[in-house]
């Protein structure tokens, strides 16, 4: 089967899981035994009965779920996602000022995650059960064995006020302009306007929440490639190259990583998607604008709009990274695509 038919069929299929998603996150969303009219009005104006009426026909609270779960559907087909109820704006606005920088986040804490754990997983599978392999091994387990929100609490200490080496919390210091918005990214922005100053202190800013991100990324890839190259390296191919003489480092890239990509690509999708989720509590540590907080301020005040728009984001995340690993990981294994 072509790729571009895997995709297709792919994408008609997202379709209902879509639908069921929404129908999940309203009825949980709605099943939790608080009122969004005591959430969001103060003492004085629940104290008011024509207030409280207003709000509850204001936002549609008075209707029975099916109505209001029906007009959401209704509205989502056209492309909106509702009102926020605690910032009075669009959803889809919302979304779109919060996501940028989770996006800036995880990318950054997976160009890591990836980077260090594909190295040291192929040094730690090549020098099996040396003093390398141990100390690799044992850097992989407490990257996912610490609580990332511990470990950033203790990186802010330790780098940023102990050592002052690291920056504080936040995307830029404080009274530094953001760059002409572009793509929301600060440090894509500060690159495309040509603003030097703002593009360092941004990347300074990044540095600690990503490192902090990362740490869980790498121990998993580390422990992944490693196993994978324990396998591949056990093959009866592997012998092959190496008698007839092929460089080391050929033998490595070119056969042993490449044959043990497939399960690590999918790994490193799960992985990207939890990232572009957002991180609630890291985020709120390093001050980070981003989905994750924006979804907690959301559950914390029942703002059922802004609860659906990000549980549909989320979603939608998940599908488009899955989507992509489960491309690459047709691309890679030509046993699938004879399947198929």
């Amino acid at each position: 089967m072509p790729v571009y038919q895997y995709i297709l069929r792919r994408l008609v299929l997202t379709i209902p899981l879509l639908i069921g998603i929404t129908l999940i996150a309203f009825v949980i969303s709605h099943a939790v035994p608080a009122d969004p009219v005591t959430a969001n009005l103060g003492q004085k104006a629940m104290s008011d009965p024509e207030i409280v009426a207003a709000f509850r026909a204001e936002w549609g609270l008075d209707d029975p779920l099916a109505v209001q779960y029906g007009r959401y559907l209704g509205n989502l087909v056209q492309g909106d996602m509702g009102r926020s109820i605690k910032t009075r704006r669009a959803v889809l606005e919302d979304l779109r000022a919060y996501l940028p920088a989770t996006i800036e986040l995880a990318t950054a804490a997976i160009l890591f995650g990836v980077t260090v754990g594909l190295i040291f997983g192929v040094l730690s599978a090549l020098k099996r059960n040396s003093w390398l392999d141990h100390i690799v091994r044992v850097i992989s387990l407490l990257g996912v064995s610490v609580p990332v929100f511990w470990l950033a609490l203790l990186a802010l200490y330790i780098f940023y006020a102990w050592l002052g080496v690291a920056a504080g919390p936040g995307r830029l210091d404080v009274g530094m302009t953001p760059p002409p918005h572009a793509t929301g990214l600060y440090t894509v922005d500060a690159l495309l306007a040509g603003q030097w100053n703002v593009f360092f202190n941004a990347l300074w800013h990044l540095a600690l929440p990503a490192l902090v991100l990362g740490s869980f990324t790498t121990g998993v890839i580390t422990r992944v490639t490693r196993s994978a190259m324990l396998d591949v390296l056990s093959q009866e191919y592997m012998r092959t190259a190496h008698a007839k003489g092929l460089a080391p480092r050929v033998v490595i890239t070119q056969h042993a990583l490449r044959n043990a990509l497939i399960p690590i690509v999918t790994v490193i999708g799960f992985s990207y998607g939890n990232l572009l989720a957002g991180t609630v509590l890291t985020e709120s540590i390093f001050a980070w604008p981003g989905i994750g907080q924006y979804a907690y301020r959301a559950s914390t005040s029942l703002d059922f709009p802004a609860i659906m728009g990000v549980s549909l984001l989320i979603a939608i995340i998940f599908i488009a990274v899955n989507l992509v690993a489960d491309v690459l990981y047709f691309s890679l294994d030509p046993r699938l695509r004879a399947q198929a």
